[in-house]
């Protein structure tokens, strides 16, 4: 990345969903995207009751009431009441660190932490630390003096990375909004029989500011109807991070000057381009994700060597920004074109850890083999945006299509865009029955606000999917 890019979050809801994306520069290095209506369960504190030890992998199993036990890691963190290890039918309070993915249900915790801007809190732990990426050995001793004397008995203090250069004032203040916080979480616990919802992070758009806030953030972008409650909440940023709230007022949706909609279809394409001809292509399977680096036929060079090591720098660097797009996680395996020269595997090694080095996420590189195969674990805590909007294909019943809701919003998009340009046109939009009905729903809902143009100009019809324009007479 760029370290000199403007890095912008940009927080859009359009045809009822939420989008939030980090910009960098002029292109979109993080998306996610969700259904207004669907909840986020991750960071989710939750009251269950023990259906089953698993002691060989020190695992529990809780019931906490969302259809499906959630599998608990670290159940040495929790013991019931009378000191003993958990067993069936005990209550235990336990924190979401990884949502359901395919078939693999939650993933919880019972060491709970509540993030502030700069703080995290952990109620049942008395570790305090400094976050890695501030590296500055002053501003660390600093910090962990502060901590030192701010941590309450019985409480552990991170200090994140948004809390380089923070006034110890300012610390202070959100370590005692956050005991507040938790000790209404902790009554509501004790009231309520499991299995239960304690508390629920308000809004996911407040989770991704602060997972960037501390790398750095020239301005949030907003509709207006996020500037509201934004605001009080921005402004209780302390330190240096505080970035400018801005009021999206052009004549483009969010999604569209922002460039988000190719975003995603970037996204659900099989791989991306590369410079000079080359491609990636990318394929998730059920163990790993394999990255294949394609030069490309157009390719012409006498010296073949040269031509992998400047294919493969390219690659590298684009391999990192689709792991994060993409926000592909477990084992990732980038398949290199072959080198010879040590030398140049050790730059291509360079490059892919340079590129790397913005990710937020938890990883491990394993540099190049002789083979030229990289091997990287990524952190996984959600669902990619490719198993959000997609399912299995019915088909072939190996690859996987869009979801009728999410094809009739990417076609309602499309009508958006075709009608711009023709105020007084007609509008057929054409797609398959399912499609079809769900975008009728969407823009009776949301068209109005989404900037669809009125509805009594728009054609429904069954056929592929396809939107078109024509004379009011035609």
């Amino acid at each position: 990345m760029n370290q000199s890019a403007e890095r912008r979050v940009v927080l859009a809801r359009d045809l009822g969903e939420l989008w939030l994306a980090l910009v960098e520069g002029d292109r979109v290095a993080e998306l996610r995207i969700r259904p207004e209506a669907q909840g986020r369960w991750l960071g989710t504190i939750a009251k269950g009751r023990v259906t089953r030890v698993a002691p060989g992998v020190r695992a529990v199993f809780v019931d906490v009431g969302l259809g499906r036990d959630v599998f608990t890691i670290r159940p040495e963190a929790a013991v019931a009441p009378d000191g003993r290890p958990l067993a069936v039918g005990d209550e235990v309070v336990v924190q979401i660190v990884r949502e359901a993915d395919g078939g693999k249900g939650h993933r919880a915790t019972p060491a709970v932490t509540l993030p502030g801007w700069s703080l995290v809190l952990s109620p049942r732990s008395t570790r305090s630390g400094v976050s890695q990426r501030i590296v500055d050995a002053a501003e660390r001793q600093r910090l962990r003096a502060i901590l030192d004397e701010l941590a309450p008995p019985g409480f552990g203090l991170i200090a994140r990375t948004a809390a380089a250069g923070a006034d110890r004032a300012d610390l202070e203040a959100e370590l005692e909004l956050l005991l507040a916080q938790w000790a209404a979480i902790d009554e509501r616990a004790r009231e309520l029989r499991a299995p239960a919802i304690v508390h629920r992070e308000q809004d996911p758009a407040l989770a991704f500011l602060r997972d960037h806030l501390a790398q750095g953030l020239s301005e949030i972008v907003v509709g207006e109807v996020d500037l509201g409650w934004l605001e009080p909440a921005v402004g209780g940023i302390g330190g240096e991070h505080v970035p400018r709230l801005r009021r999206h007022d052009g004549p483009l949706p969010l999604v569209e000057a922002y460039r988000l909609d190719r975003a995603l279809e970037e996204v659900l394409a099989p791989g991306a381009p590369l410079p000079g001809g080359g491609r990636l292509v990318i394929q998730s399977t059920e163990a790993l994700v394999a990255i294949d680096v394609n030069s490309g036929r157009d390719v012409q060079a006498p010296d073949l060597e040269e031509t992998a090591w400047r294919t493969n720098l390219a690659a590298a660097v684009e391999a990192a920004r689709q792991i994060r797009l993409r926000d592909l996680a477990g084992l990732i395996v980038i398949d290199f074109i072959d080198m010879d020269d040590p030398a140049h595997r050790a730059e291509v090694d360079a490059a892919l850890a340079g590129a790397l080095a913005a990710d937020r996420h938890k990883l491990r590189v394993i540099p190049l083999s002789d083979f030229c195969v990289a091997q990287i674990t990524r952190q996984r805590r959600r669902p990619t945006l490719e198993r959000l909007l997609g399912r299995g294909c019915t088909v072939c019943g190996k690859g996987s299509v869009l979801r009728p809701e999410a094809e009739a919003r990417r076609l309602l998009r499309q009508l958006r865009i075709v009608a711009r340009p023709h105020p007084a046109a007609r509008l057929r939009v054409s797609a398959p029955g399912p499609v079809l009905e769900a975008a009728r729903q969407i823009a009776e809902e949301f068209g109005p606000r989404s900037g669809l143009p009125p509805l009594e100009r728009v054609t429904w019809s069954e056929g592929p999917a396809q939107v078109e324009a024509f004379s009011a007479r035609g």
